[in-house]
């Protein structure tokens, strides 16, 4: 972690932390890191990163440059990067270019590809018959 690097250059190394215990209702706007381990009901919006902790439970929506799940999140996440860790739970969409889901992770929801480029969204996409799909339904 870049905290604990004796280069630091330029970097942003500020961190707000969430404890266990600690309960926020309402929006939280910041540049820092945000790192959750209680929990928090409400917006969030961060130029950096927001981390939710194996303990942490975040219900609202998320709109970081990147989010680092490890805990439970119910809602709609809006970011960059999206990675969700073995053992968390994200309940709602995510709008995101990146998606990481390790093994272990439960997701309930859809996900978008946010890409400028392309003409295209999940919303649109049609489950096309094939012979081996309509075969499949036979099993």
């Amino acid at each position: 972690m870049a905290v604990f690097n004796k280069n630091i250059r330029n970097t942003n190394s500020q961190a707000t932390i969430i404890s266990s215990g600690v309960s926020i209702k309402g929006e939280l706007s910041l540049s820092s890191m945000l790192y959750v381990e209680g929990s928090v009901e409400g917006v969030i919006v961060s130029d950096n990163t927001v981390v939710i902790g194996k303990n942490g439970n975040v219900k609202g929506i998320i709109k970081a440059n990147k989010v680092v799940i490890n805990g439970n999140f119910e809602g709609n996440i809006d970011s960059e990067f999206v990675e969700m860790l073995n053992g968390s739970l994200l309940i709602g969409d995510i709008s995101t270019n990146n998606l990481s889901v390790e093994n272990g992770a439960k997701f309930n929801g859809k996900s978008i590809i946010k890409d400028q480029n392309s003409t295209k969204s999940l919303e649109n996409l049609e489950i096309i018959e094939t012979e081996e799909s309509s075969a499949s339904k036979d099993l």
